[in-house]
């Protein structure tokens, strides 16, 4: 879920540098990139910290019905493993999904296109990612994939919407 912040902040700051007439790409970048930094390190760090919590609990719980220490054993490194597995997942999910919506702009700033197609194509991966998020949701879920899709679609353009609304006033 990680991931869905990513594409959505990213999305957030695109059409926010849109509506403000922003057209250095370098702005832009360099607001994402702080953003995805950000994201990146809250992602792993917040999971990190809350995994080795949860786990450190379970295993004095296990420790406590078992009499014994459990820190060096295959379960005590299993779950500090788990821990450091899901922050870095955590962690990596919403900056992987900023730097794929962030590359149109990377792209436009060495000429390869204008940055009102960088920005269009940046929208559109962003919704992509969103869409594609939702289904894969559904799917695990055994729900309707393309509903859960059009529901995390939707809430893009509930932030597109609101900025081009504020955009006119």
């Amino acid at each position: 879920m990680n991931a869905f912040d990513g594409a959505t902040t990213i999305l957030g700051i695109v059409i926010g540098a849109y509506v403000a007439e922003i057209t250095s790409e370098f702005l832009v970048i360099w607001s994402g990139l702080g953003a995805t930094l950000a994201m990146g390190l809250s992602g792993f760090v917040g999971a990190y910290m809350t995994e080795e919590a949860e786990r450190e609990k379970k295993l004095k719980t296990l420790e406590k019905s078992m009499l014994t220490e459990l820190k060096n054993s295959v379960v005590g490194r299993a779950s500090r493993f788990a821990s450091l597995w899901a922050g870095i997942v955590d962690g990596v999910s919403p900056a992987l999904a900023a730097v794929i919506c962030l590359t149109p702009l990377f792209l436009s700033s060495i000429d390869v296109f204008s940055i009102d197609l960088a920005i269009q194509l940046s929208v559109a991966m962003a919704l992509s990612i969103m869409f594609l998020l939702g289904v894969f949701l559904g799917r695990i879920s055994k729900r309707n994939m393309f509903f859960h899709g059009a529901k995390m679609f939707f809430v893009g353009l509930i932030i597109m919407i609101v900025f081009l609304i504020l955009k006119v006033l």
